[in-house]
Formats: structure tokens, C-alpha cells, sequence
């Protein structure tokens, strides 16, 4: 594998720049020096999340049961001869971990030293999968009791029930840890053919972050990659989610104080034509957030006349394959607030928190954030896998943020409306 040149981005708006290339197996490599930091942190990133239960490889249809992507990142920490990755992450003197979520699986330490021996066990605990029939069910009675604790969190139910009827009968209507059936149904030979699909090199991003040498640091990837056996990449097509109408507001009683009340908006605004998701991400964000957030007169408003409280929250998610809004929270009128969460959105042209100035104080906020996010390696990291999309970053951001006006926010809103389906979903005291 020849080391071939890394190229160069650089933004003199924030000062930043990153280093990247694909080397010749497929892995895409990022390297962002920050020389004030003091540690380095580095993730292996792999396009597989809870999503992927349906797709294509080679021309043939492949279905699997939910929660297989969290179950593999589960069990590739599992080495040969019984060792645990973590384990020697932290005789090297590094912290690990690793997540799945909708749409990928990511790897990731944190270390001061050894940072070449580090960056080599990252590399070679997810290049290679190691399963017994053993390990497969010790696994399956974890992640049994993982699920139960999920059904208990009284705000993680809220969530995923409300997921449930946004998008129904999708894998978005499945815990990303799977249910207690589909991780039953999981086999050894579905975990293997989902690491050979999905960690292929040719589907992963490396990404380091820190104070480091960026000519030596990416040598040594490079020779770890060498390594590697260099096998002809999957053809995988990943399958659109079969959207079905929304399903009707229901309740549940749960072993709580005070109602919990989930709204939920389904929007479909991602097609080939989108140039930035970067952009639309950011448009969802500042229409919801000028009519809710807690800068909006609503907000304030609600918040003194005790209709909300701290457990008020937005959940925000937009990617080519889903876009959603779930407005959470506690409340004593869970019908009341509810109908007025929904006018709200309905009536949003006629509301005076959709002003020029409003806007600047929240552009304002969200340039902080991202100024601040600059300074945390873990937050940037994260931020950085987040936002790949094509050829646009994480540090676009303050470029596509500015570029946004009002009339934008306005006609974002006139256009998500077309198509949006709304629903609820509430937790009652027993």
C-alpha cells in the first residue's frame, strides 16, 4: 500500500485545518493537529447502525434481526485468546469506549502516551472478529438485561415510543439495542457475514485528534493498514425506510409522578438534489429553536407560568434517510400542551419569535457552541464524525450558519410543512 500524499483543508475563519486521504484498501484517514491539547483522541467509524437491518450485497437481499450492529460493536472488544480491547487500552494508559446509533458504530480512545501502540490496537481489534458460541450467549444474557434497563428508564421509553409511531414497522421503531426476540434470533453466522459486510476498510473512517505528528502518526497507519488482508470491497446498497403513515396518539401508564408527553414530527426533505446537509440541519434546528427554545417568549412564557420545567427537551435528527423533531417533557396537561405544541408549528408564520433579531441572538449561541466545541477534543471528535456529508465537515459550520437569514428559516418552514405528519405519545402516572 503506498503512502500516498495526505491533502490539506484549512479554514482561516476559525483557524483550523485537517489533513485526510483514502489509502488504497478504502479507509478514509483524517488527522486534525491540535497542538494545545494534551492528550490525543482517536475513532474507528463504520457506517453500520440500527438502521441497517435491510440492504443489498452483491444484487441479493439481506435482512437481519434489530439490533445486530449494537451486538457486533459489543463483540469485537473481544480479542483472541480472551482478551478484552478495553482491557488493553488501559494497560496502555488509555481510556476506550465505543456506541452505536442510527446510522454508524464508532470506536474510540483517549490517551497522553503510547499513542502509536494505541492508534495499533484501534486498527486491529476492528479489523478482526473473533466469535464463539460461548461468547455469543454470554453476550445475549448482557445485552437481556441491557434492554430491561432501557424499559425501565421512564424517558428512554417515552422516546422510543414515540419512534414507534413516527416511523412504524421501520428499524426506526426498534431500541438500537434490539428487543429481547430479536436478539434471541441472532446468530454466529449473521454477526459474521454483518463485520464482513460493514468492516471492510472500504467502510470505515479513521480519525485522529490531538498533538501529534502528522507525517509520523499517518506512516504508522499506514503500515498497521499494510497489514491488513486487501480484499475486494461488498457491493452494498442500503434500503430506503418503508415509510407508513404516522400512528395515532395513544397513552401508557408507567410508574411515574408526572405525565411525560412526547410530540413527534415526520418530515421528508432530503433528496438527490441536497447540496449541504450541513444547511438543512441547521434550518430545522433554528426554526424549531426560534419557536421553543429557551431564548423563544414561549419558552419563558411557559416556563414561568409552570407549564414546563428543566425536563423540557428537542431532539433533532436529520439524515439523507430520516428528519425528525420530538419535543419532550413533563407536564401536568399533557393534552392542553400538546395542542399547542402542534398550533405552534401549524401557525408559525404569524409568530413574532420568527424575527431577524431573534435569529441573531441565536446565531450568536450556536457559533459559541461550536467556538467552545473547538476547545473540548472529545465534543470535536464527535462533532467531526457527525457532520461528514459529501464534502462538507464539521467546520463549515460557521460559514453555512451565517449564510442563513430569516426569509430562509421562513421558507424552510413553509416547505416542511407540505409533508409533515405529526403524533403524540404520553406516559400516565399508574
Amino acid at each position: 500500500m503506498a503512502a500516498t500524499r495526505l491533502k490539506k483543508r484549512q479554514f482561516p475563519d476559525s483557524g483550523e485545518e485537517f489533513y485526510f486521504n483514502q489509502l488504497d484498501n478504502g479507509i478514509t484517514v483524517f488527522l486534525l493537529p491540535k497542538k494545545d491539547f494534551k492528550e490525543t483522541f482517536a475513532a474507528i467509524s463504520s457506517r453500520f447502525g440500527s438502521i441497517d437491518t435491510e440492504f443489498t450485497v452483491d444484487g441479493k437481499l439481506k435482512k437481519y434481526p434489530a439490533g445486530i450492529a449494537h451486538f457486533l460493536e459489543h463483540q469485537l472488544f473481544e480479542m483472541e485468546k480472551g482478551t478484552d480491547a478495553s482491557y488493553e487500552f488501559t494497560k496502555l494508559g488509555a481510556d476506550s469506549n465505543a456506541y452505536t446509533d442510527f446510522n454508524k458504530t464508532v470506536y474510540y480512545f483517549s490517551a497522553v502516551d503510547s499513542i502509536k501502540e494505541n492508534l495499533a490496537l484501534l486498527q486491529d481489534f476492528t479489523s478482526k472478529a473473533i466469535f464463539t458460541d460461548a461468547s455469543i450467549e454470554n453476550e445475549k444474557d448482557i445485552i437481556a438485561q441491557e434492554i430491561d434497563m432501557y424499559q425501565d428508564d421512564a424517558d428512554d421509553f417515552l422516546y422510543q415510543g414515540i419512534l414507534a409511531k413516527l416511523y412504524p414497522k421501520t428499524p426506526l421503531a426498534e431500541d438500537i439495542v434490539g428487543s429481547q426476540a430479536s436478539i434471541r434470533d441472532l446468530t454466529k453466522h449473521d454477526l459474521e457475514e454483518n463485520f464482513r459486510y460493514f468492516y471492510h476498510p472500504s467502510n470505515l473512517i479513521l480519525l485522529v485528534v490531538g498533538s501529534f505528528d502528522v507525517k509520523q502518526v499517518y506512516k504508522d497507519i499506514v503500515t498497521v493498514q499494510k497489514e491488513g488482508p486487501q480484499i475486494k470491497p461488498p457491493q452494498i446498497e442500503h434500503s430506503d425506510l418503508k415509510l407508513l403513515p404516522v400512528t395515532s396518539a395513544s397513552s401508557l401508564q408507567k410508574d411515574i409522578t408526572l405525565p411525560k408527553l412526547a410530540v413527534g414530527f415526520r418530515f421528508n426533505f432530503i433528496g438527490k438534489k441536497t447540496k449541504s446537509l450541513l444547511r438543512e440541519k441547521l434550518l430545522l434546528k433554528l426554526f424549531f429553536s426560534l419557536l421553543f427554545g429557551w431564548t423563544s417568549q414561549r419558552y419563558q412564557k411557559w416556563y414561568e407560568e409552570g407549564k414546563i420545567d428543566d425536563s423540557f427537551d428537542m431532539k433533532i435528527e436529520v439524515s439523507a434517510s430520516y428528519q425528525f423533531v420530538v419535543i419532550m417533557l413533563d407536564t401536568k396537561e399533557p393534552i392542553a400542551m400538546s395542542n399547542q405544541i402542534r398550533q405552534a408549528v401549524k401557525k408559525f408564520e404569524a409568530d413574532e419569535n420568527l424575527s431577524e433579531a431573534h435569529l441573531q441572538t441565536l446565531r450568536n449561541e450556536l457559533y459559541g457552541d461550536f467556538i467552545s466545541s473547538l476547545d473540548s477534543i472529545d465534543t470535536l471528535a464527535n462533532q467531526f464524525i457527525d457532520n461528514l456529508w459529501q464534502k462538507e465537515t464539521y467546520f463549515d459550520f460557521p460559514k453555512v450558519l451565517q449564510s442563513l437569514e430569516i426569509k430562509e428559516v421562513m421558507e424552510f418552514g413553509r416547505q416542511i410543512m407540505t409533508d409533515m405528519q405529526v403524533t403524540d405519545f404520553t406516559l400516565f402516572p399508574k
